[in-house]
């Protein structure tokens, strides 16, 4: 699924994904903002963990990166692996 953000001009794109309600929207919408707002990927994925842990409580996990592979642990319907540009990130809830 290709989708251009909104205001950003960046694409979004996503790629696996278990749950398709708030936590989608939330999870594309802080990411394009943690972009724009952070130079660097550490604080672009702390960026997305806290509003995750504030908003919809803890333990979220978040990794962003532009090449990483990943198998995760999750809980059910909180698996997201989406591009924000050439942006990748993985957000799940674990624990």
């Amino acid at each position: 699924m290709d989708m251009n953000s909104r205001g950003t001009g960046m694409n979004k794109q996503i790629c696996d994904m278990d749950e398709h309600g708030d936590y989608k929207d939330d999870a594309l919408s802080i990411a394009a903002e943690a972009i724009e707002k952070h130079l660097t990927e550490r604080e672009q994925s702390k960026h997305i963990k806290q509003f995750f842990d504030n908003k919809h409580g803890p333990t979220w996990h978040v990794i962003v990166g532009s090449d990483f592979k990943a198998h995760v642990t999750h809980e059910a319907k909180t698996f997201f692996f989406f591009y924000v540009g050439k942006t990748a990130i993985c957000l799940y809830k674990a624990g």
